[in-house]
C-alpha cells in the first residue's frame, strides 16, 4: 500500500534530519566545520505522491570571504612572526646603561677622567676595563643575533616540513573527495577537513585556491602550484652562497619567493633583516675600534717607542692587493710616517711609506716598510696567520707618533703632524691598536694592554704628564664617523630602527587580526552552527517522526478493521 510507503519515507527522512541536527550540534565548536541542512522533495510515482525523500545535504560556504580569510591569514602570520623576531632583537640590545650606547658613554667618560692624570695606573686600568666592557657588550649582542638567526633558520626548516605535510594531506583528501563525488555521493565532512588544512597552510605560506570539478581544490603558491588535484609539490630548504636560505621545489635549484605567512617572514628575517642589523652592528664596532686603534697606534705609552709589534687583523691572501681582502677596517691610499730611535744616542729619524691598497699586497707593504726605513724596521708577513710583523733592528725602536727627527738635544719633542697614518694602515692591519677582532662578535681589548696598562698611549711626546693623545681619544666621542653620525648616534639609530620595526609590525599584526576577526564573523554567520536553531530543527524532525509513527499506527488500525470485516 502507498500509505505504508508514505509513512516509512517520513520516518526515514525524519530520522535522517534528526541525525543531521545532532551532527551539527556535536560539531558546533569544531574548527572548520560547515553546517549542513537536509534538502527534501516529494516522492512521486506516476501521478501520485508516495511520500518524501532526502535529495541531498547542503554544505554552507562563502567562497569570497574564504578567499579573503586565506589572504588575511598569510598577512597576519607574516607580521606576527616578524614581530616576534624583532622583539627578540630589541631585547638583545638591552636597556639603559647595559647597552652598547651606555658602554660607549662610560668609556669616553673614563677617557676624559684620564686626561687629568694620564700617568695614574688606576685611571689607565679603568679605561681599559670600560673598553673591555664595551667589547663584551658588542660580543653579547652579536652572539644573540647569531643565535637568533640560527633559530629562525631552524624554524624555516620546520615550517617547510609542515608545508609538505599539509600539502600531502590536502592532495590525499582531493583524491578521496573526487572519487566519492564521481560516484554520485557527497563528501562534506572530507571537504571540511581539506578546507581546514588549506586554512592552516595559508598561515605558513601565501596561497590562493582554484576550485575544480568534482570538489577538487588546487592550491597555488606565489611561484608554483603546491597542490594539483591529488599531487603535492614537495619543497626543500638549502643554504646559498650568500649565507642565506633558499626554498626550492625538491630536486630543483631555482629559489621560490614567499611574500607572506610564517615562511615568508622567516626567510625575510634570515636572509635580509637579521644580517642587515648585524652588518650595522659590525660597522659600528669596527668603526669605533678603528678610530681608537689609530689613535693608540700613533701615540706613546709610558714606556715610549717599541721594538716589535704584530698585527691582529689578517688578510686572506698576502699576495693580492689589500683593497680585495675585505678588511674590516679599510686601508685607503695615503702615507704612513714611521720614526726610528737609536736607543743609545736617542737620535730619531723618520721615513714616509706611501700606501696604495689598490696595487699593494701585504707582502708589498712589508717590503716597502723594510726598504723605506733602510732596514731599521724589518717588516715581515707571519704565515699562515697572514698578519704583519714589525721588528726593530737591534739597538733601535720605532713609533708612529710623528715626533720630529732630532739631534741629541731633545728627546721629547711635540709631533710635527697630527695624522701620521693617512692610509689607515695600522688600524686596518691591527698593528699597535687598542682592540683586536674583525667584527662585533670577535672584538676584544688587545691582551698586551690588559696585562700592562702602561702601554695605553696617553701621550705623543713620551712625557708621563702629557695627555695630548688622551685628548685625541676623547675627541672621537663627538666626531661624525658613520654616515654623518657619531658612534653613540649610530647606535641610537640602530636601536631606534629596530624599535620602529617592532611598533609598525605590532600595529600591522593587530590591525590584521581585527580584519580576520571580522571576516571570520562574516563566515561564521553563514557556515557556523547556531545551536538554538538546530534544536528547533531537531524538534521539527522529532514531530515529523512522531507524526509518521501515528500515521503508520492509524493505517495499521484501519487495515486491521478492514481485515476483521472481511473475515
Amino acid at each position: 500500500m502507498i500509505s505504508f510507503s508514505i509513512g516509512t519515507s517520513a520516518l526515514g527522512v525524519g530520522q535522517r534530519g534528526m541525525d543531521l541536527a545532532g551532527q551539527n550540534i556535536a560539531n558546533a565548536s569544531t574548527p572548520g566545520y560547515h553546517r549542513q541542512t537536509l534538502n527534501t522533495s516529494t516522492r512521486v510515482s506516476g501521478t501520485m505522491g508516495t511520500g518524501v525523500e532526502a535529495t541531498r545535504l547542503t554544505r554552507y560556504d562563502t567562497p569570497p570571504v574564504r578567499t579573503a580569510i586565506l589572504a588575511g591569514n598569510s598577512d597576519q602570520s607574516y607580521s606576527a612572526s616578524r614581530l616576534d623576531t624583532r622583539q627578540q632583537i630589541e631585547a638583545s640590545l638591552g636597556t639603559g646603561d647595559a647597552t652598547i650606547g651606555g658602554k660607549l658613554d662610560q668609556l669616553f667618560n673614563d677617557i676624559e677622567s684620564l686626561s687629568t692624570r694620564p700617568s695614574d695606573a688606576a685611571s689607565r686600568r679603568q679605561v681599559l676595563t670600560s673598553a673591555s666592557d664595551l667589547a663584551n657588550q658588542f660580543n653579547s649582542v652579536a652572539g644573540s643575533l647569531d643565535q637568533l638567526k640560527f633559530d629562525v633558520g631552524r624554524q624555516a626548516n620546520q615550517t617547510v616540513n609542515d608545508v609538505n605535510s599539509l600539502t600531502s594531506q590536502i592532495a590525499d583528501l582531493n583524491g578521496r573527495i573526487e572519487t566519492i563525488l564521481r560516484q554520485g555521493q557527497q563528501a562534506n565532512e572530507l571537504q571540511d577537513q581539506r578546507d581546514q588544512l588549506v586554512d592552516d597552510l595559508s598561515k605558513k605560506v601565501d596561497v590562493r585556491t582554484v576550485n575544480m570539478d568534482f570538489g577538487v581544490v588546487n592550491v597555488i603558491g606565489r611561484d608554483t602550484a603546491l597542490v594539483v588535484s591529488n599531487t603535492a609539490t614537495k619543497l626543500a630548504v638549502a643554504g646559498n652562497t650568500s649565507n642565506g636560505l633558499d626554498v626550492t621545489v625538491s630536486g630543483q635549484t631555482t629559489p621560490l619567493s614567499f611574500s607572506g605567512g610564517e615562511l615568508g617572514a622567516q626567510l625575510r628575517e634570515y636572509n635580509v633583516e637579521i644580517p642587515a642589523t648585524r652588518a650595522r652592528l659590525d660597522t659600528l664596532a669596527m668603526t669605533a675600534a678603528g678610530q681608537l686603534d689609530k689613535i693608540q697606534a700613533t701615540g706613546l705609552g709610558l714606556n715610549g717607542p717599541v721594538t716589535s709589534s704584530v698585527g691582529t687583523r689578517p688578510v686572506a691572501d698576502p699576495t693580492q692587493p689589500l683593497a680585495t681582502q675585505g678588511l674590516s677596517v679599510p686601508v685607503t691610499s695615503g702615507a704612513m710616517l714611521i720614526s726610528m730611535t737609536n736607543l743609545s744616542t736617542q737620535l730619531r729619524q723618520s721615513s714616509i711609506i706611501n700606501i696604495d691598497p689598490n696595487t699593494m699586497s701585504l707582502n708589498d707593504v712589508a717590503a716597502a716598510i723594510t726598504s723605506g726605513t733602510g732596514g731599521l724596521v724589518q717588516a715581515t708577513v707571519d704565515t699562515p696567520q697572514n698578519v704583519l710583523r714589525l721588528t726593530a733592528q737591534a739597538g733601535s725602536s720605532f713609533d708612529f707618533a710623528g715626533r720630529p727627527d732630532s739631534p741629541p738635544k731633545a728627546v721629547f719633542d711635540s709631533p710635527t703632524q697630527n695624522n701620521t697614518d693617512t692610509a689607515n694602515l695600522l688600524a686596518g692591519l691591527g698593528v699597535g691598536g687598542m682592540f683586536t677582532g674583525t667584527d662585533a662578535g670577535s672584538l676584544k681589548v688587545r691582551p698586551e694592554l690588559t696585562a700592562n696598562p702602561d702601554l695605553l698611549a696617553t701621550s705623543r711626546t713620551g712625557r708621563s704628564g702629557d695627555a695630548s693623545n688622551v685628548e685625541r681619544f676623547a675627541a672621537v666621542r663627538d666626531q661624525a664617523v658613520i654616515g654623518g653620525k657619531t658612534l653613540s648616534a649610530e647606535y641610537t639609530d640602530i636601536a631606534s630602527s629596530v624599535g620602529v620595526d617592532v611598533q609598525s609590525l605590532g600595529d600591522a599584526s593587530s590591525a590584521q587580526a581585527g580584519v580576520l576577526q571580522n571576516l571570520s564573523a562574516q563566515e561564521q554567520s553563514v557556515v557556523g552552527v547556531d545551536v538554538n536553531e538546530e534544536l528547533l530543527h531537531l524538534m521539527d524532525y522529532q514531530r515529523m517522526v512522531q507524526g509518521a509513527s501515528k500515521f503508520m499506527s492509524a493505517v495499521n488500525t484501519a487495515l486491521d478493521s478492514v481485515m476483521n470485516i472481511l473475515n
